[in-house]
């Protein structure tokens, strides 16, 4: 089983259907909820989609903590600590956030991070791809094609 860790936009993604990733983002979340992939987070990651889902617009606090419930069924978390924040902050990393999210990868020792925003990981040790660049990297690595079950055929919705 790959064990992945998610950027924030895979999350938020899945959850809104945005567009034009959010179908594929749906597909690694829902191959994470039948046992393919464990899936992983940190937990300042959790405030962040409850954040941006309850203000999204028409945003509503109750169904942004109904949405991150249900994420947190098959979503492992992991805390960052004082040294994973001090090193985040003392990297050279341009994005606070990103750098956090790779010190708990770290940690993590996912196979992968898998992010809307690859080029934002241009630092990382830890493979880094888009859901499209995920699917093909199995299908070339494992020869899995998770292709079928793309809705409407992947990113274009």
């Amino acid at each position: 089983m790959k064990r992945l860790v998610l950027d924030t936009n895979i999350a938020i993604d899945a959850l809104v259907l945005r567009k034009p990733f959010g179908s594929l983002a749906q597909l690694v979340l829902g191959l994470g909820e039948l046992g393919e992939f464990e899936l992983w987070m940190s937990t300042s990651q959790a405030t962040d989609v409850y954040y941006i889902l309850a203000n999204h617009e028409n945003g509503d606090r109750i169904k942004a903590k109904q949405q991150l419930a249900a994420l947190r069924q098959f979503v492992h978390m992991r805390a960052l600590l004082e040294d994973d924040i001090d090193a985040a902050l003392a990297s050279n990393w341009d994005d606070f956030e990103d750098a956090c999210v790779y010190q708990a990868a770290l940690h993590v020792k996912p196979d992968a991070i898998v992010t809307n925003n690859v080029k934002d990981f241009d630092r990382s040790s830890i493979p880094v791809f888009d859901c499209q660049g995920l699917f093909d990297w199995i299908e070339e690595k494992e020869g899995i094609s998770y292709a079928e079950l793309a809705f409407g055929g992947g990113e274009g919705e």
